[in-house]
């Protein structure tokens, strides 16, 4: 089917600059996109980090080189370019955002043209052709001085993922939806109708992460009669919501960029699940990370984390950098912690660890492994695994009933101790006080 040919300008919105221009993506009339650097950005000695897949650290002339390739650049038969098409949505979300643009053959390039003012990160996309009425009923209004697309409806915003989510703000004791050219700082999670308790059992594994050491995105269960703008039956299938702080906006709601590791890898779809390894997303931070010693060490927390609570969705779009200032790369705080095993008996991690993907698979020597890899010391993680493992054996038992409510939360601490894992550290510190 022919497609009306259009073309969308991308933005970086930089602290201290404002919008600087990245490029153009084009689709022409097969429905092909493609993804174009602005001359200007690549003449920047001072141009902020778009994708790390397009900085090189070591050279200047080595990101021009990245940023000027075509090849993962383009987009096929309705798709955008993998590192735009990873900023929007999947799932349920992808389905209520079509349903409002109304009757039509939407591609990927629509979505973004009516979800541009509200990407993940500091990306802001504007229209630099006649606006396609393909991207369904919208106005244009001044977002960061540029005139940027606003839909009618409830979802003006993109966020990646399959879970149903929303942007909000507090307002009082309140959440309301963002108003026109307004960008939401926290996100709303509702309750699943397949999945019951599931925002409860999100909120309890975030909170029984942090307790041993994890950084997490800072998160708080709310009633689903304190949200507002969020039609009645998408709220009907629990009584709470979760509500997560954005850390890619600030309380004043400036954009922070950001970007997942399916975005740097070009990681579409189920890709997220087999396109890399763990090993691969710890190589990145030893790559990119500005504070690479911990950042690494949050990482092993984080595995060791998903082993103890039974997470078996920390995919690739689960692990972020942020760039919080000029010249800074951070690993992200942690989200998305769920304990699928409470849903998905027999789950398994989602990315191989040193080979393994099932929980009672990882071991103290697969960690080593990874640290030689890595060319970290092998003592210095086991130590930092054993720690995180007595945090857990410690404050859990208390914890998780209450944070999980009794069932659930027994269950978790039953199967920590049970864990090939842990019964390997409780050896050794046996052993080490004989």
């Amino acid at each position: 089917m022919a497609r009306i040919p259009a073309i969308l300008a991308v933005h970086l919105i930089d602290p201290e600059r404002g919008p600087v221009k990245v490029g153009m993506l084009a689709r022409d009339v097969d429905g092909s996109v493609n993804f174009s650097v602005a001359e200007t950005y690549l003449r920047d000695p001072a141009r902020p980090i778009l994708s790390l897949a397009w900085f090189d650290r070591q050279s200047d002339e080595g990101s021009r080189d990245r940023l000027a390739a075509r090849r993962d650049k383009i987009g096929l038969y309705g798709t955008a370019p993998p590192w735009f098409a990873g900023l929007l949505p999947e799932g349920a979300l992808r389905e209520l955002v079509l349903t409002e643009m109304g009757p039509g053959d939407h591609d990927e390039f629509d979505v973004l043209t009516r979800l541009g003012a509200d990407l993940p990160g500091a990306v802001l996309i504007t229209p630099e052709t006649d606006v396609p009425a393909t991207a369904g009923p919208l106005q244009l209004e001044m977002v960061e001085g540029l005139k940027a697309p606003q839909p009618q409806g409830v979802v003006k915003f993109s966020l990646a993922g399959i879970q149903l989510k929303f942007t909000a703000n507090p307002n009082g004791d309140r959440l309301t939806l963002p108003g026109a050219a307004e960008t939401g700082r926290c996100i709303i999670k509702v309750a699943s109708e397949r999945y019951h308790g599931l925002p409860e059992a999100e909120y309890g594994a975030m909170e029984l992460a942090r307790l041993i050491g994890v950084e997490t995105a800072p998160c708080r269960l709310v009633s689903r009669d304190q949200v507002e703008g969020i039609p009645e039956k998408i709220l009907a299938h629990g009584e709470k919501v979760l509500v997560v702080e954005r850390f890619d906006r600030t309380a004043e709601g400036r954009r922070i960029h950001m970007e997942d590791a399916a975005q740097i890898l070009g990681a579409v779809g189920d890709r997220k699940y087999t396109m890399a390894t763990t090993e691969t997303i710890m190589n990145m931070i030893r790559r990119f990370s500005t504070n690479r010693r911990g950042d690494l060490q949050e990482a092993v927390r984080r595995v060791v984390a998903d082993v103890l609570l039974g997470n078996g969705d920390n995919h690739l779009k689960n692990w972020s950098f942020l760039f919080p200032r000029a010249g800074e790369i951070r690993l992200s705080p942690a989200y998305d912690i769920v304990p699928t095993v409470l849903f998905i008996p027999g789950d398994a991690l989602a990315l191989r660890f040193s080979g393994a993907q099932a929980f009672e698979k990882v071991t103290l020597r697969r960690f080593e492994r990874v640290a030689a890899y890595l060319d970290l010391d092998p003592r210095g993680i086991v130590k930092e695994v054993a720690s995180i493992v007595g945090r857990a054996l410690e404050l859990w038992p208390e914890a998780a009933p209450r944070l999980l409510g009794e069932e659930r939360g027994t269950a978790i601490v039953d199967r920590l101790r049970r864990l090939p894992l842990v019964e390997e550290v409780s050896a050794a510190r046996k052993a080490t006080l004989a």
